[in-house]
């Protein structure tokens, strides 16, 4: 019996203290298996146990595997049903090689199968890629980030409830200096607006000549000043006791503006006089030292000082208004027996004369001085003495009405109030400073019933090319391509016969009516030289702004001109409404171009040195008298 199990007893020695091997004598390793051979004439390898998900999952349930079968290989035949791919067994979803994974309780995929490439993966941890200066490019498809079904419009979807899109940020100087920057190239700006920052867009189709412009709030900066001098306020217009304030105005220095915008606020008086209230309407703040102008209405508490505490672009301060008695009192006023004297008040043209309101029930008692704005108009009560019983209160009104129309004119006189109602008549032009030639107050092709001095729709007016009579599109016409447009130049001299800026002569394809031509590039920018420069609107680029507009202010008159943007020269598609205004002169420049005045949020171009537009694009024309 001992010699029967001597042989199997030293094949166990030499499994148990050296190396195995199988169709050879000299195995390089604890178990070596050489096939027997090598034509394909038998079949060769290793067959590991076969098995279904399926049966692995019924393993795990049994708790077969554990730590001491970590490193166990297997070939799965069919992946574990839907229902079964939890557990050891969550990644067993297709036919393969998988080992078992003691670490994590899991089965993994073996070879090439298991890479995010050929089926969908979970990354275990970062993982950083290198570059080289090589460039990475998806070919079709859609790309997803936090969504597994990127929406079928977006090529990029990056979905997220708690995280933001951060594009590149860099300096000013470093935005600069990107090398042909490609139109619609998007980056922040992180020092830009007075260190600010700013998302910044390239706006320019020429990569030569990029265009930074800003996608702030408002296409400009929150606003900021330096300081707030409430201790230097001056009040205009009188508050008396008990008496609805009215013209009644306090003007607080500011020092530091960085341009950006402010909203509108209203502050409530407190201390030893309530009831009134300092209002503010929002703006842009001017690049340095400027005022705010506040508005105080109410009916203040009674007679004494009231204190305005304001916090306005990131600054705090309290200003004081005097409050005094007011013991002048009458029964009624009659306003629909009202009479302005001269009777005739036109829109832009200076006004000087007197509106008349009879009163009853006069108590004799002497009042203070008291006035008022109103739609450009001053209206001032001069200190006086009521007469006992009828009488009149006499107002000295002058100024420069803004707006056309019908005007609603608020007075009250202690606790008695009425409204006094009158037309004002549209101005068509206007003599701005610094010339004696008249400004049409409307775009050409613009709806002149409509007031000129609030951007709407209605006033934008229509597009001409350089040197061509017809406009080639209106406010209405589509913003896309436009069919049949005509790139061609118009020749030199079609706008301007003499071709002088001195002596210009309007020639016979001029746009403008009769007595008014196209004005030439010397009287844009002395209209621009001797006006103060203010902006109304957002400035936001979208077709359906209308709302933006440059204003041209000379004393009491006002040339504003909407910001309608430009028909492009080769297509005709609109760009820039809303964002940009551009306006031909009639002055030319060589090569097929002409001299333009263009403004945007922050800028006027063509004013300070010369700007000029292709002949065929489609331009704004304001129209000056001949």
């Amino acid at each position: 019996m001992k010699k029967k199990y001597l042989l199997p007893l030293i094949l166990f020695e030499v499994l148990a203290y050296g190396q195995v091997g199988i169709n050879t004598p000299d195995p390089k390793a604890t178990f070596d298996i050489t096939s027997k051979n090598t034509n394909g004439s038998t079949a060769e390898g290793i067959l590991p146990p076969r098995l279904t998900g399926n049966s692995l999952h019924n393993a795990s349930i049994l708790g077969v595997y554990g730590a001491a079968q970590n490193g166990v290989i297997v070939y799965v035949t069919e992946p574990a049903d839907d229902a079964n791919q939890i557990g050891q067994t969550i990644k067993v979803d297709a036919y393969g090689f998988y080992f078992y994974d003691a670490t994590q309780n899991q089965w993994k995929k073996l070879g090439s199968s298991s890479n995010i490439y050929n089926s969908d993966g979970t990354l275990s941890n970062t993982r950083h890629v290198i570059m080289d200066g090589n460039n990475l490019g998806f070919t079709g498809g859609r790309i997803g980030m936090g969504t597994s079904a990127p929406d079928p419009s977006a090529i990029l979807d990056l979905t997220s409830t708690h995280d933001g899109f951060l594009p590149p940020r860099m300096l000013e100087a470093e935005m600069n200096n990107i090398v042909h920057p490609a139109h619609g190239l998007v980056i922040f700006c992180s020092d830009c607006f007075d260190d600010l920052g700013c998302l910044m867009v390239n706006d320019s189709k020429d990569p030569v000549v990029p265009n930074w412009g800003s996608l702030c709030s408002s296409n400009v900066p929150t606003g900021h000043i330096t300081t707030l001098e409430c201790t230097t306020a001056t009040i205009s217009g009188a508050v008396h006791s008990g008496v609805s304030a009215s013209g009644v105005n306090a003007t607080v220095p500011y020092t530091g503006g960085n341009g950006g915008t402010y909203p509108s606020a209203s502050f409530n008086s407190t201390g030893g006089v309530t009831g009134l209230s300092a209002n503010l309407i929002g703006g842009t703040l001017f690049e340095g030292n400027s005022n705010f102008v506040f508005t105080i209405t109410g009916i203040p508490s009674g007679a004494g000082t009231a204190n305005f505490p304001i916090t306005v672009a990131g600054k705090s301060c309290t200003f004081t208004v005097e409050v005094d008695d007011f013991t002048a009192s009458i029964t009624s006023l009659t306003c629909g027996s009202a009479i302005f004297s001269p009777g005739t008040i036109n829109q832009g043209q200076v006004y000087t004369g007197t509106l008349m309101i009879p009163y009853t029930g006069g108590n004799g008692e002497p009042y203070p001085q008291q006035s008022f704005t109103r739609n450009g108009l001053t209206f001032t009560l001069l200190a006086g003495t009521l007469a006992t019983g009828n009488g009149s209160l006499v107002y000295n009104v002058t100024g420069s009405a803004t707006a056309s129309g019908p005007m609603t004119i608020p007075i009250s006189f202690g606790s008695i109030s009425c409204n006094v109602s009158t037309t004002v008549s549209t101005e068509t032009s206007l003599v701005m400073c610094g010339s004696s030639k008249a400004w049409k107050t409307h775009n050409e092709g613009a709806d002149e019933s409509f007031d000129p001095n609030f951007p709407i729709k209605q006033i934008h007016g229509n597009y001409y090319q350089w040197g061509r009579k017809a406009s080639v599109a209106t406010v209405d016409t589509p913003p896309s391509n436009i069919i049949g447009w005509d790139s061609t130049f118009a020749p030199n001299l079609s706008w301007n016969a003499s071709g002088s800026e001195l002596t210009p002569i309007k020639a016979p394809q001029d746009p403008c009516p009769s007595g008014y031509r196209v004005p030439t590039r010397t009287e844009w920018i002395t209209l621009h030289n001797n006006s103060t420069l203010s902006r109304l609107g957002s400035f936001i680029d979208i077709d359906s702004n209308f709302g933006s507009a440059l204003v041209y202010k000379c004393g009491a008159k006002q040339l504003m001109l909407p910001a309608a943007g430009y028909r492009d020269y080769s297509t005709g598609i609109l760009n820039h409404r809303g964002y940009e205004g551009v306006y031909w002169s009639s002055t030319e420049d060589p090569n097929g171009r002409s001299y333009v005045i263009t403004f945007d949020a922050s800028q006027v171009y063509g004013v300070s040195f010369f700007d000029s537009d292709l002949r065929s694009d489609g331009n704004s024309v304001r129209c000056i008298s001949e």
